[in-house]
């Protein structure tokens, strides 16, 4: 099982289709991973809540973070 204290950052991307990619190769391999969406473009208590989304490339307005456990990053390194 994956918690906080022992697990390692894989990717970070804004890019869907590669996300998707390197998250269907973990599963195919039996990698346990977690994954965490960030939309910049939300409001809240943020400073881009109170500048809105002028100028922001919408094709980039998700951050995609994937996590592994860490024993398992060097073998899931490789589906990169």
């Amino acid at each position: 099982m994956i918690h906080l204290f022992n697990r390692r950052e894989l990717l970070v991307t804004y890019d869907t289709a590669r996300f998707n990619a390197v998250r269907d190769a973990l599963a195919a391999a039996g990698i346990d991973y977690q994954y965490r969406v960030k939309d910049l473009t939300a409001p809240g208590l943020t400073a881009r809540g109170r500048r809105g989304t002028l100028g922001i490339d919408h094709t980039a307005s998700l951050e995609y973070r994937l996590y592994v456990h860490k024993a398992d990053h060097p073998k899931a390194a490789r589906y990169l």
